[in-house]
């Protein structure tokens, strides 16, 4: 099974822009930083907002709630005492964004002691 999967083409993601993607459960967000692109959570660790609604500013993405600033390559909260967002490893295979399969597994073991029965069945029809 290929490590990395891909999440979108380069072609969806124009330069300075962000997009929302879903793998299973987990919403990721895309960025496009003059050509190179980076994925995190999509949601602030700060108060939820959307990151991939945020304003981006080189290498940092700001929370369209709370306004955290995050730095992209690394998740690292620049302003607050939020805690840092998950960073995502992203290949370019020709015309794919592709990200690593392990790190998603390794973010989603976690969640799953707390699932419910109803979460269970929900999440045996997602594909990782």
């Amino acid at each position: 099974m290929e490590r990395f999967i891909e999440v979108a083409k380069v072609k969806d993601i124009n330069p300075g822009r962000a997009k929302l993607i879903h793998v299973g459960y987990q919403s990721i967000a895309i960025f496009n930083v003059g050509g190179a692109f980076y994925a995190t959570d999509e949601y602030c660790t700060g108060d939820g907002g959307s990151l991939s609604e945020g304003d981006m500013i080189g290498t940092t993405i700001m929370c369209s709630a709370d306004k955290c600033t995050y730095y992209l390559p690394t998740g690292e909260c620049l302003d607050s005492s939020a805690k840092p967002i998950t960073t995502y490893a992203v290949r370019i295979h020709g015309d794919a964004i592709r990200i690593d399969r392990n790190e998603l597994k390794r973010k989603l073991f976690p969640v799953i002691e707390r699932l419910t029965s109803n979460d269970a069945f929900w999440l045996a029809d997602a594909r990782i």
